[in-house]
């Protein structure tokens, strides 16, 4: 299953749990015939942001054979050294696990 279709699965089961989940935009824009990449976007940013429980957490979604970038990698280590729950998913049963540890 292509990553986008589970991101909005996985967005769907988030806010029907009662989460407040956002989606990051980490594309880059077209100018003219060239791609550039928003110097601003934080390199490696995760797919998904949400607060459930008055909780924050991040959650990259990858299909069942992607890998994450370096920089996502880095950043889930930024997460477990800050305490920030970080989820790597493959699939809606992955988040609905993760949840599932947490209450």
């Amino acid at each position: 299953m292509k990553e986008g279709v589970t991101q909005i699965q996985i967005i769907h089961y988030l806010k029907a749990i009662g989460a407040v989940v956002g989606k990051t935009k980490t594309m880059g824009v077209k100018r003219g015939s060239r791609f550039c990449l928003d110097p601003y976007v934080f390199l490696g940013f995760p797919d998904l942001t949400f607060f459930y429980k008055n909780r924050l957490f991040f959650c990259e979604v990858k299909s069942a054979t992607g890998k994450q970038s370096e920089n996502q990698i880095l950043f889930e280590k930024q997460c477990k050294l800050a305490n920030i729950p970080y989820i790597l998913a493959r699939s809606v049963s992955d988040v609905e696990e993760f949840i599932r540890s947490i209450k």
